[in-house]
């Protein structure tokens, strides 16, 4: 009010007469209206800024509320092109060719040997940044890893690397210390050094600490608990920190990483098997302060694990698709390929995969894997990349029961392999995961008295790890291997227990789903 109050006492010349006031002003109102979710107002406070501004640095504070709203209405790619061209203007232009692959490593390689030989106390006691332009270009490429993470992996990876390149060849600042955490996320998801990616989110939370920069707490925790810690610890211990990030940035004004935080709470709620209800209701309390923030980007991430929710909950019409309460699932699959949002694209196609293994479905499932095999998910968090495998593998051992094709025994084997490797990381995320896929392999195989064995061992397993919706499926999947040898009465105790575990965990409608398919 103050602001647009100010703004309406200015006269026909003010930019020349009193330009300094002018700037303020409208920088101000910009920002307040960004951070209102007022954007044509605020279009309005940035254009005149961009007609009036005498320099290019005094147009860089419009450039940054610009770029960040565009990324809060969920315009990606008019976020980034604009963040580019505007890091060009600022001496730093990240070359994006055809040839990704040979440009990622080649910028790895560089980060990599300007660290060597660099201990945590050199890298603690490096200079302050003092350069203005360096600075600004590094928050830039900070703000601008957000929107490339959840649409260009590539390009997340290159902002990455040049945000750490920048720190150590002009300094420390604020905005370098995310850099330090997201370049572990990349040390633990493309290379699978869990060491060296424990070590920088361990060295991004010290410099946290030495700046006593709490408007980076969000940035940094999301990289640390999402990225890194889902291969060192219990993906529960995630759930408190994560609930910390969004209060702290809130309370900060950094509505973005509060958005973001409370988008990955709820997902690691969801993957954690919380109880449905709790979930549901947490996505929608949340959906709504994103709502009221103006946050579309993260309001749509928590949609699907919602719907899924209700879905199994029984608050469907059609429990193998993501359209009802919460969503359509048409919608916004269709707005996420638009918008190139390929997080959201393989979320939605996970989530539908997930649902129709869980009820039967195995043909469309396979086809929503099929789609999720096309995604660049280099970057992404260890327990998704885990449920992608997990999915695959019971889909595929699961059609290789129903139609003997040699091609699903190979893919099952090949998720049971990638399972392999993320459990003798992280057992206490992913053993019981790979012990029913080895369970499924033996079934195929004809060892039944090994599968017997690993059923077992994989519903103890997942129960002891706190995964009640794993332990169901392990807990039905042994129910039809038994079916299968003859032996009805053990099958119905599993289908038993199965259908005690769904209801734990609040899929009445799964509950019901095994009730009818398989009488105990």
């Amino acid at each position: 009010f103050y602001l647009k109050t100010g703004m309406g006492l200015l006269h026909e010349n003010s930019w020349s007469d009193h330009y300094d006031l002018c700037l303020q002003l409208y920088e101000s109102y910009a920002e307040s209206s960004y951070c209102q979710g007022k954007f044509v107002e605020m279009n309005y406070a940035l254009q005149d800024i961009f007609d009036n501004a005498r320099s290019s640095d005094d147009k860089l504070q419009a450039y940054f509320t610009l770029v960040r709203a565009l990324g809060a209405q969920n315009k990606l790619p008019e976020a980034l092109e604009t963040g580019l061209f505007f890091l060009s203007e600022l001496g730093e232009p990240i070359v994006i060719s055809s040839d990704t692959k040979a440009i990622f490593l080649a910028e790895f390689s560089k980060t990599k040997h300007m660290l060597d030989g660099k201990t945590d106390d050199d890298l603690l006691s490096m200079s302050i940044m003092t350069n203005k332009t360096k600075i600004t270009a590094v928050r830039l490429m900070s703000i601008l890893s957000l929107y490339a993470y959840l649409s260009d992996q590539k390009l997340y990876s290159l902002l990455v690397f040049r945000m750490l390149q920048t720190s150590l060849l002009h300094g420390i600042c604020h905005e370098s210390i995310p850099g330090f955490a997201s370049y572990g996320g990349l040390l633990s998801c493309c290379f699978r050094d869990i060491e060296g990616a424990y070590r920088f989110g361990q060295l991004s939370l010290r410099l946290l600490e030495k700046f006593e920069a709490k408007e980076c707490l969000g940035q940094v925790y999301l990289v640390i608990y999402s990225l890194i810690n889902g291969w060192i610890e219990s993906h529960y211990s995630s759930l408190e920190p994560l609930q910390f990030a969004y209060s702290n940035q809130m309370r900060c004004g950094e509505i973005q990483y509060a958005m973001m935080s409370a988008r990955q709470y709820c997902t690691h709620m969801y993957q954690c098997g919380v109880e449905l209800s709790t979930v549901e209701k947490t996505c929608e309390d949340y959906g709504k302060m994103m709502i009221e923030h103006k946050q579309d980007l993260f309001y749509k991430y928590t949609l699907p694990y919602r719907q899924a929710s209700l879905n199994l909950m029984g608050r469907s019409k059609d429990p193998l698709l993501l359209t009802g309460e919460a969503m359509d699932q048409d919608v916004l699959l269709n707005d996420a390929i638009g918008s190139k949002e390929m997080a959201l694209v393989s979320l939605i196609y996970h989530q539908c995969s997930w649902l129709a293994f869980i009820f039967g479905d195995y043909g469309l499932a396979s086809k929503m894997v099929e789609k999720i095999n096309e995604i660049d998910t280099s970057t992404y968090p260890a327990f998704m990349i885990s449920s992608y495998a997990f999915v695959e593998g019971l889909v595929s051992y699961a059609l290789a029961h129903k139609t003997n094709e040699a091609k699903w025994e190979i893919l099952g084997r090949n998720a049971t392999d990638k399972m392999f490797q993320y459990a003798s990381i992280v057992p206490i995320n992913f053993q019981h995961k790979l012990l029913l896929l080895q369970a499924e392999s033996l079934f195929f195989s004809g060892d039944s008295m090994n599968a017997s064995k690993y059923y077992d061992a994989a519903i103890k397993t997942a129960g002891e790890n706190n995964f009640i919706q794993d332990q169901a499926i392990a807990y039905e999947r042994a129910g039809v291997f038994h079916s299968s040898e003859g032996s009805a009465l053990i099958a119905s105790q599993y289908f038993g227990q199965a259908h005690v575990s769904y209801l734990k965990w609040g899929a009445y409608c799964k509950a019901d789903h095994i009730r009818f398919q398989f009488p105990f």
